[in-house]
């Protein structure tokens, strides 16, 4: 349920946003990313759109009517490729990044689900060293007919709040590190959400079963109760699709730069920009798998 929901989850994406007459915004191309950071062996990659994320989510629902919740949201994703891999045109990254979500919302069964702004998106490199953090300004998804399981895409808008120097940057190579200051620096995350209870039907119990149902993973109940009270479990947190979700998340992530001339349309431009990365990538999914 994310964009990690889920964006995803996570980069600082090194484009600007492009507002024209008619406030539509569009995230920019070429940016570059380097994992290992500055002083280290490799270049920084030429990211042509967009970086892969690929991980779960725990998420947990309280239900507040019959159809109505609020929910709460841990996740972790992987960023190990750029704009779908080698194997698409793009690069498989050398080392790669890890990030972790933090959200909370509502939702309507069968309705939209809504995140609160404030959520937390951390970036982090292989030595487990935060690199980036951004904060959630909105983020939504539709429903399944009857269901708390997003339908299609989940679409996330970041705000960066810190990046450190040498691992993103813009087409012209200008540090992203340098923009935090000013309040510009955008990321858009779109994510494909997928439930992983359907898993375990059927089977014998083992390392992720457990009477037919599917072990949520220990590090995101970590997570969760890290960050939320009160804790779930003892575990095994298992998934029922109902109040206790394992989601598989996998989707993209790109960053803007917008000029501070165009703050006054950022609002309507930010809109324009989840309807249209979410209608694209809901192109995509028809082709492409749907990780989490």
């Amino acid at each position: 349920m994310k964009t990690i929901t889920k964006t995803l989850v996570a980069l600082t994406m090194a484009s600007g946003l492009a507002f024209g007459g008619t406030a539509n915004a569009t995230t920019l191309t070429n940016w570059f990313i380097d994992t290992d950071g500055p002083g280290a062996n490799n270049a920084a990659t030429l990211v042509f759109d967009y970086a892969d994320l690929v991980g779960t989510a725990y998420v947990k629902n309280t239900f507040t009517s019959a159809t109505t919740f609020n929910f709460n949201e841990a996740g972790r994703f992987q960023i190990s490729t750029t704009d779908g891999g080698a194997i698409s045109g793009g690069i498989d990254l050398n080392p790669t990044l890890n990030a972790t979500f933090i959200g909370t919302g509502t939702g309507t069964t069968g309705g939209l689900l809504t995140f609160n702004a404030g959520g937390t998106l951390n970036v982090y490199n292989s030595l487990a060293a935060q690199i980036a953090s951004l904060s959630l300004v909105s983020g939504s998804a539709n429903l399944q007919a009857n269901s708390t399981l997003p339908n299609g895409t989940v679409s996330l808008i970041f705000k960066a709040t810190s990046i450190a120097s040498g691992y993103f940057f813009n087409s012209s190579m200008i540090d992203l590190a340098t923009l935090v200051g000013s309040g510009l620096v955008f990321g858009f995350d779109t994510t494909n959400a997928i439930s992983l209870a359907g898993t375990c039907v059927g089977k014998a119990d083992s390392a992720i079963c457990s009477g037919g149902k599917r072990i949520v993973n220990a590090g995101l109940i970590s997570d969760y109760n890290t960050a939320f009270n009160p804790d779930v479990g003892p575990n095994p947190v298992l998934s029922n699709d109902t109040t206790d979700l394992y989601i598989s998340n996998n989707g993209q992530h790109r960053f803007s730069v917008p000029e501070p001339g165009s703050l006054a349309l950022i609002g309507l431009g930010l809109v324009g920009l989840a309807i249209s990365l979410r209608r694209r990538n809901a192109h995509q999914s028809r082709n492409v798998y749907l990780m989490g």
